[in-house]
């Protein structure tokens, strides 16, 4: 279950053009400061385990947050774990065009994987996830597209629950670096690939993903 850091990293999570607010490019999106509210839709591999993930984003200029939820399924494990989560961030624009965007992030999920029989018998089990880190981003003009580059550092700690012959639990802490590159095709539509690379989780590979989101709402 090392790889349930993927549940963490995942979204861990627009489109406007370069001369507009750039709230949320610290995370890869686009401001929420004329669409308030987003979608995104993405899936994410690693080694033995994929995941398909939707956020539900909305909130200003100063602070974002979104709900999500995420199916895990596992190469060696029948069934899927299932995700429910909540994060937020408050955005702070910096550099001399303006376009440069850094933020304070947080986040807080809870999983429960798919039970295990062994000799006749169901297990259980379950974890709950908090991180806390930073993120940078930027809005670049590339012609008749826009760019964000954006990336992170976080902390996670995690509590790994598991019913065998009673209740018991461990936990562990360990980081998570990710970068990624979004493409803007136009002002709802917006495309956003992304790498997460854990460090000091033992046997922990990253893990690859690509996101859609698309913004709607108005102010």
């Amino acid at each position: 279950m090392k790889k349930r850091y993927l549940l963490v990293a995942f979204g861990s999570l627009l489109a406007l053009p370069a001369s507009s607010a750039h709230a949320q490019a610290c995370i890869g999106l686009a401001s929420l400061a004329t669409r308030p509210m987003n979608l995104l839709v993405g899936a994410e591999f690693t080694d033995g385990a994929k995941a398909l993930s939707a956020r539900f984003g909305f909130g200003s200029s100063i602070a974002f947050g979104g709900i999500r939820g995420a199916i895990v399924d596992y190469d060696d494990v029948d069934g899927t774990a299932k995700v429910i989560g909540a994060d937020g961030g408050l955005s702070f624009i910096t550099g001399a065009q303006r376009n440069i965007s850094w933020c304070p992030i947080a986040g807080l999920s809870y999983t429960k994987y798919p039970d295990i029989e062994v000799l006749g018998q169901s297990y259980g089990s379950s974890s709950t996830d908090g991180e806390a880190g930073i993120a940078l981003g930027a809005t670049l003009d590339a012609g008749t597209m826009s760019l964000i580059p954006f990336g992170s550092v976080r902390g996670v700690y995690s509590r790994f629950d598991v019913d065998v012959a009673g209740s018991d639990s461990e936990s562990e802490t360990y980081g998570i670096f990710s970068a990624g590159l979004s493409f803007v095709l136009s002002d709802a539509l917006l495309i956003r690939p992304i790498i997460n690379v854990p460090f000091g989780l033992e046997g922990a590979d990253p893990s690859y993903g690509v996101g859609l989101s698309i913004a709607f709402g108005s102010r």
